[in-house]
């Protein structure tokens, strides 16, 4: 009897295959001596049932987790991507939360999918999503908060950003067919654009809306954990220096409201560079 270590990894390397894969040839010839057959399925049917239902299970998940994509392809073009994705990255993780978490890339490189060049970013797009509906919470700051902080302390003051907000770069308006009713006949008129989309959850909403240069240098400070008065700074390369503070103190507001930003708030020793 082989040790159940053994045993389960064989086991687990027979049925992590393609169904077109799972004949008899496709079992460990050990795995197949010890599944006793029954009634009319033998060793080999018993774990091509496996099999089957493992396949199934991921391609649910991928699916689950890529609806546009899904809807752009079609069920059987989905299907065969998602079998081609697979067989290039099988499941490692005890968790299939992480299936997908090469799919945007592969789609990148999958040259059957060259008449569809956006759905890279698509997919980027809904397993950015996924991430951004799964980050920790975090106590939002409050505009009553921000409003008791004395001016003098702004230029000094680091915003932190909750965990739930990433930025996207995209070559395509993507968020555009996320939204639309027909994705698939959406993907028909799209056309390319480079977009910066903000991704971000409020409670149990994840939203997403595309973003101009101005915000975009402005999340990028956020990000790295710049204080105001260096976001300030580089925003100046957008923005013609009177216009600077108003528009990032509006900038600040707007994140208030969505709820990006994060308590607690921090003075920071780098100041504003000059």
């Amino acid at each position: 009897m082989l040790p159940l270590r053994e045993l389960q990894a064989r086991f687990l390397r027979s049925i992590a295959t393609t169904p077109e894969r799972s004949d008899g040839h496709g079992f460990d010839p050990a795995l197949l001596e010890l599944v006793e057959g029954r009634g009319r399925l033998g060793s080999t049917d018993r774990l091509g049932v496996y099999t089957e239902m493992y396949w199934a299970r991921l391609l649910d998940v991928l699916r689950d987790d890529f609806p546009r994509v899904a809807a752009v392809l079609g069920a059987d073009r989905f299907t065969a991507l998602a079998g081609a994705y697979l067989e290039c990255h099988p499941s490692t993780d005890p968790s299939v939360r992480w299936v997908g978490a090469n799919f945007a890339d592969f789609l990148a490189e999958w040259g059957p999918v060259d008449d569809l060049p956006f759905l890279a970013d698509l997919a980027r797009l809904e397993w950015t999503r996924l991430a951004v509906f799964d980050a920790a919470d975090a106590a939002p700051l409050r505009l009553e908060t921000l409003r008791a902080i004395p001016p003098s302390e702004w230029p000094r003051l680091s915003f932190h950003p909750v965990s739930a907000l990433r930025v996207v770069r995209c070559a395509w308006p993507v968020h555009e067919l996320w939204v639309a009713d027909d994705p698939k006949a959406a993907a028909t008129t799209v056309r390319p654009a480079a977009t910066v989309l903000r991704v971000w959850r409020e409670a149990f909403a994840v939203y997403q809306t595309p973003v101009d240069a101005v915000e975009h240098v402005a999340l990028r400070q956020l990000l790295a954990g710049a204080p105001f008065g260096v976001m300030c700074d580089r925003l100046e390369a957008v923005l013609p220096p009177p216009a600077v503070a108003r528009e990032a103190g509006a900038l600040i507001l707007r994140w208030v409201e969505d709820q990006i930003l994060a308590l607690p708030l921090a003075p920071s020793r780098r100041g504003r560079a000059r």
